[in-house]
């Protein structure tokens, strides 16, 4: 309930908020704080949406793959394949048990089927679609946006998605900074 309250405030005075912290960071930081706040907030907006979208399209692709396959309630199985995919390496979990119905069913062939369909989405989409979305909006090479992501996993746990690839944004615009002499030495 708190969460949803809160969620209600922040959504009600966003721009407000954000219009206050633009100005704060500009007056603390200056001119380059602004730029890596707006980093920032690109970065955390492109990988939702990365999340987001590619969660989807895994769960639409492979919600294809059950019906095909027989799976009992393709789309209960595909609504939850996306919101397993949501989260990195999630959506194994979904159809690996819809393979081992399957299995369970006598449908052997099937059941590797749609274990090697599923596995050759998430593969294609956590290692290849989602950096190219979150990378493109933020200007950050393949690499780097699969590091920010697992890195991030590994170290903060599922918020680590979001903190991830904003603190590698960071840190690759500071770089690029110092690289091009925008940031001067004391």
């Amino acid at each position: 309930m708190f969460t949803l309250l809160t969620l209600f405030f922040l959504l009600r005075d966003g721009d407000a908020i954000n219009d206050q912290l633009h100005r704060a960071v500009t007056r603390t930081f200056g001119a380059r704080g602004a730029i890596m706040c707006a980093q920032a907030t690109a970065s955390v907006r492109a990988t939702v949406d990365g999340l987001v979208l590619v969660g989807i399209g895994e769960g639409v692709v492979i919600g294809i793959g059950y019906w095909v396959t027989g799976v009992p309630h393709p789309t209960l199985f595909g609504g939850l394949t996306a919101v397993a995919a949501m989260v990195p390496f999630g959506a194994p979990l979904v159809f690996g048990v819809a393979a081992l119905i399957l299995l369970v069913h006598g449908s052997l062939v099937f059941a590797i089927a749609l274990f090697i369909l599923g596995a050759v989405v998430t593969f294609v989409a956590d290692h290849f679609v989602r950096p190219a979305i979150i990378g493109g909006a933020t200007r950050l090479p393949f690499f780097w946006v699969l590091l920010g992501i697992l890195g991030g996993v590994e170290t903060f746990g599922v918020i680590g998605l979001f903190v991830g690839p904003v603190v590698m944004s960071v840190l690759i615009q500071l770089w690029r900074d110092w690289l091009q002499g925008a940031i001067r030495e004391p």
